[in-house]
């Protein structure tokens, strides 16, 4: 949807894309706001941005900023409560809205998720073989966040969501190599899609 300034703007920004979703779930989930736009900015920078009135986007930012601080960097937050148009400008480029269709996002099943975000694409792919063999999980996707960041996605239950993260992580601390990030998210707000079902597998693919 484009926005025009017309509400106050929240704003996130993680160091890797698994904190700064992990933070949105709790943004969308603690205050009535809605999520406008995303940005893999680069240089492994990620941001979120949600619209509201002023005292719904204060506890937002607040509950997003803790959440994303639990499992990675925070690199940024902040509360615009009236933004010039132009800003809105600006955060409409990265419109989520625009960045997929309805029905692709209705393809990304409503599960629990589990995410994984390492250094390279070798330790990522041990990473996502690990997952999908020792749970009953389904690979959602992949994202390459920048500056060698890699994230692996899987669908599940929460308790195979959980064992296959496990398992993702050991297998690249046996490569001697380093996770960044990881979490399980037992019941996703609908809204992820919007983020997640860009890094499909199905439409990444040509």
């Amino acid at each position: 949807m484009r926005y025009h300034g017309e509400e106050a703007l929240g704003l996130i920004e993680t160091t890797g894309m698994v904190p700064a979703i992990y933070g949105a779930d709790q943004m969308l989930k603690a205050a009535n706001v809605e999520l406008i736009s995303y940005e893999n900015i680069g240089s492994t920078l990620v941001t979120i941005f949600v619209k509201g009135d002023v005292a719904a986007v204060k506890a937002s930012v607040e509950a997003g900023a803790a959440a994303a601080k639990e499992i990675g960097p925070l690199t940024a937050s902040n509360v615009m409560p009236r933004p010039i148009r132009e800003v809105g400008d600006i955060v409409s480029v990265h419109d989520v809205d625009a960045q997929i269709t309805e029905e692709q996002v209705a393809t990304i099943p409503q599960r629990a998720l589990g995410m994984i975000e390492t250094f390279g694409i070798v330790f990522a792919l041990e990473a996502a073989d690990a997952m999908v063999k020792a749970a009953d999980v389904e690979l959602l996707g992949y994202e390459n966040t920048a500056s060698g960041y890699i994230s692996v996605l899987v669908s599940g239950d929460v308790g195979a969501c959980k064992a296959a993260v496990a398992a993702g992580i050991t297998a690249v601390k046996e490569m001697e190599a380093e996770i960044h990030s990881s979490c399980v998210i037992p019941t996703p707000h609908p809204a992820l899609a919007k983020i997640t079902g860009q890094y499909a597998i199905d439409n990444l693919l040509p």
